[in-house]
């Protein structure tokens, strides 16, 4: 396991100052904000951490609410909504400075058995004859100007294979879907827990990056400015992470300064273990150096 990889699993670790509410107080992977998936994956953490029975999430759903501030402690209000025969029902506020950053709503379940069926996994590569995204970075740094290396090629927690290229310094105007091989750059735990947190902390990457495509801008456009709005998860199946995994992404549409995808997430030998929508701002300036 790397370097990176423990620092984001330990941002999984919060800790209990009242009952319903809990703290963390470390280092951000972000870089100038809070990433998305950290606030998600820690809220996620916070309501397990209020569940006695055996019950996983299976469903997540978010608003981005504020930036988050990487110098500053998070505070992590739980809700205990419902606690039912077979259901549980949190509400988490992710709060900074006095005021709410992000919130959401997680749904748990005890595991049943019932009617099942699934879409097919794209006949697409397999992750062993592709690129890594790191190899990427290290084979066009010299491109980058020097004052951006360190972030340009800092240790990466994942290990990300895209299917279909990305030009990072020459977008060009591509079909709105995007299929990226990722897995984790070290074993992980078999906690169910930390799968699932760890899931949901990767699919905030790229998944609005689709919606993108058809207009040749990335986040490295000096003139785009692009944020995460909501964001939702389902997880259908158990996930043991520390094999590939294929995230299947499209864009259906954008407009209005907004962008909306989808995402499936497969095992590599083809079970859908769970399914993303995000809603991100794209707002293009005229005149933004």
């Amino acid at each position: 396991m790397n370097k990176a990889l423990k620092n984001t699993l330990n941002l999984f670790n919060l800790t209990k100052i009242d009952a319903n509410l809990f703290v963390w107080d470390g280092t951000s992977t972000g870089y100038g904000r809070i990433f998305g998936g950290q606030v998600m994956a820690q809220c996620l953490m916070a309501a397990y951490n209020t569940i006695q029975e055996k019950r996983y999430a299976h469903s997540f759903h978010s608003y981005f609410l504020r930036p988050g501030d990487i110098d500053n402690k998070i505070v992590f209000d739980v809700d205990r909504i419902r606690d039912g025969k077979s259901f549980t029902t949190r509400r988490v506020r992710a709060i900074q400075g006095g005021e709410a950053i992000f919130n959401c709503s997680i749904s748990f379940k005890v595991k049943e058995k019932g009617l099942s069926h699934q879409a097919e996994m794209p006949n697409i590569s397999g992750p062993d004859d592709l690129e890594s995204e790191s190899e990427m970075r290290k084979r066009i740094k010299n491109k980058i100007d020097k004052k951006f290396h360190s972030i340009w090629l800092r240790e990466r927690e994942i290990e990300m294979r895209q299917v279909e290229p990305i030009d990072y310094l020459n977008p060009k105007k591509a079909p709105p879907i995007r299929n990226t091989w990722m897995k984790p750059n070290g074993r992980i735990p078999k906690d169910q827990k930390i799968n699932q947190a760890l899931l949901l902390y990767v699919s905030d990457m790229g998944l609005l990056g689709t919606a993108v495509n058809p207009h040749g801008l990335n986040f490295m456009s000096s003139n785009f400015q692009s944020a995460s709005l909501d964001h939702a998860m389902w997880f259908h199946n158990d996930i043991e992470f520390n094999d590939w995994h294929l995230y299947s992404m499209e864009s259906p549409i954008s407009g209005g300064a907004r962008g909306f995808s989808l995402g499936s997430i497969f095992t590599q030998s083809g079970q859908l273990v769970a399914s993303t929508a995000q809603e991100g701002l794209m707002r293009l300036w005229k005149n933004k150096k």
